[in-house]
């Protein structure tokens, strides 16, 4: 199935707006000395074909040119042909490769941004997709000295990259980022040792984050903040917060935003919590697998999790899920075991509803199934009707049941 995307997408690179008949392949160094000489000869439909080799420039790439490294499909896949053909600036404080729409990147590694403060605006990524849309697959991106892969607006133009199968370590900042209204697909790619987040997501994008392998990272794993609204589903996340700062270390951690769906990650041994929703976040929070980490395997911290529903929870050393600072969440059906201190462990304000669960061998409160809280009438008044209503903050979770089987 993997191949099969990959493959997909070459053949879109090559083949959108052009006839076959009249797209032409320029070599290098055969025929052009430079990749860039070849980009600025090519037309669109057009493939650069650059042969093994290491090639010292920056690269603006073309609208519906691909280019590529030599080498079979199983070598672009396996990143072979990636090892083998190297672009690096040797430290320009500019992008190793600018993007543009339709234009492939296919099977180099990528090094060589001097670094730079990638808190500023405008600063460079190693390649850099501003309001562009190229598709960046089977490279290996490493020690830029700024974000690795990064995308978002520009001049009211949205930036929507495919970033898939890449190795993206060791950056300076980010791994992999997309910033203001970036609407990447970022699926299936390796990304670690990077020196604070592997993913990030900010400021209005919205990604698919999608079947990746994320380790290692400074800081969080994946991380989302100031109003990204990504899906997150079927990652591996681990060893987040490899440099130990108080603030940070969650293998998934969301603050100030919604995110629709995290679902089917496994996220383990992190240096804080697995999953982790503050100031204000809310998400929905689905048939995960969190354990071994150091906090709660889920943690809401003045957040709401409008549902965390049909997780495995377990072995992680401060509880199963957390829930402090007048938090609210919707809890049923997870299986919650082996957690050192609780298995769910809300303080004394908290707004919970909680049907379903099977909890044991926890520590306290709850090292079995809590009470139902959705009957305690002392706790929550009844309607107009009679029923029971909902804790403040949380809609009746029936109003989620849209979201099951969207994929």
């Amino acid at each position: 199935m993997r191949s099969n995307l990959l493959a997909i997408s070459i053949s879109l690179g090559l083949s959108l707006s052009a006839s076959p008949t009249l797209a032409k392949t320029l070599r290098v160094p055969a025929e052009y000395p430079a990749i860039q000489t070849a980009i600025d000869a090519a037309q669109t439909g057009d493939l650069v074909l650059v042969a093994p080799g290491e090639y010292n420039e920056v690269l603006n790439l073309k609208p519906w040119v691909a280019v590529r490294s030599e080498g079979t499909e199983r070598e672009h896949l396996d990143h072979t042909a990636a090892k083998r053909t190297i672009i690096d600036s040797k430290g320009i404080l500019k992008p190793v490769v600018e993007g543009a729409d339709g234009a492939v990147l296919d099977g180099f590694t990528v090094t060589g941004l001097g670094k730079v403060n990638h808190h500023l605006p405008g600063h460079p990524h190693g390649i850099q997709c501003r309001g562009t849309s190229p598709i960046i697959i089977n490279n290996i991106v490493h020690s830029m000295g700024s974000t690795g892969i990064g995308s978002h607006m520009e001049k009211d133009r949205v930036a929507a990259p495919y970033i898939a199968n890449n190795i993206v370590h060791h950056n300076q900042g980010l791994g992999i980022g997309s910033n203001h209204e970036s609407a990447a697909t970022i699926v299936n790619n390796i990304v670690y040792a990077n020196t604070e987040v592997g993913i990030g997501i900010r400021n209005g994008a919205h990604p698919l984050v999608e079947g990746n392998i994320i380790y290692s990272n400074g800081w969080a794993g994946i991380g989302v903040r100031h109003g990204g609204f990504p899906s997150i589903r079927g990652n591996k996340v681990y060893n987040s917060g490899a440099r130990k700062t108080a603030a940070y270390g969650a293998g998934i951690g969301v603050s100030e935003t919604f995110v629709p769906i995290i679902e089917e990650n496994e996220v383990f041994s992190n240096y804080l919590g697995g999953i982790g929703l503050r100031k204000g976040a809310t998400a929905i929070i689905r048939n995960n697998k969190t354990y071994n980490n150091r906090y709660a395997g889920i943690g809401l911290d003045g957040a709401v999790a409008v549902l965390i529903e049909n997780n495995q929870i377990y072995r992680n050393e401060r509880g199963g899920i957390g829930i402090t600072n007048q938090s609210s969440a919707v809890i049923r059906h997870n299986k919650i075991f082996d957690n050192h201190n609780a298995g769910i462990a809300p303080t004394d304000k908290q707004q919970i509803i909680s049907e379903g669960n099977i909890l044991y061998n926890n520590g306290e409160p709850y090292s079995a199934a809590p009470p139902d809280m959705t009957t305690l009438e002392r706790d929550y008044p009844r309607d107009e009707t009679g029923g029971i209503d909902s804790p403040l903050g949380l809609p009746d979770p029936s109003f989620f049941e849209w979201t099951k089987g969207r994929r």
